[in-house]
């Protein structure tokens, strides 16, 4: 085992220790197990691609703009959520499925995206089609599903992908 895969299997034990609210020895071994089980099954999940240091810092000057591009679409999707629910009655029928082409995603920047699409109040991840390379998402409002798939499109130029393409 690399000292890399180590120390991510300990923060990971860590974060478990945190969640269950125990720091007792059985515990982190648990957490420490749980964590290596995790990172085998999802490689992606455990270890980030390693980057030449020039990639690496630049990808560390714009994750600020990306998280507080994610902290404004968040906050917009809790109002326009509120807008649905507390709106007019024929709001509700809008609801739908809403397939995003992933274009020139790499697997990481699909799994970003997908949190993304998750996180956001509204929309929720239903399948990835990795043969249609497409990310196929529930939306409440899915009355123009092409500008629900320009807004992520969006998104993923402007902010996601100068950080995790």
């Amino acid at each position: 085992m690399s000292a890399r895969t180590f120390v991510h299997a300990l923060a990971l034990a860590l974060l478990y220790a945190l969640m269950v609210g125990s720091l007792h020895p059985v515990d982190l071994v648990l957490g420490f197990v749980l964590a290596l089980g995790v990172m085998r099954l999802f490689p992606m999940a455990g270890l980030p691609p390693v980057l030449p240091a020039r990639e690496h810092w630049r990808r560390t000057l714009h994750l600020p703009r990306f998280g507080w591009a994610l902290a404004v679409l968040v906050t917009r999707s809790c109002f326009h959520v509120l807008r649905i629910v507390f709106g007019p009655l024929e709001r509700a029928d809008r609801a739908g499925v809403v397939e995003v082409p992933m274009g020139e995603r790499t697997a990481r920047g699909v799994q970003v995206s997908s949190w993304v699409i998750s996180l956001a109040p509204g929309t929720v991840l239903l399948e990835l089609d990795w043969e249609k390379r497409v990310m196929r998402m529930h939306a409440l409002d899915a009355s123009d599903p092409a500008q629900l798939i320009q807004q992520q499109d969006n998104f993923y130029q402007r902010y996601q992908r100068a950080v995790f393409p």
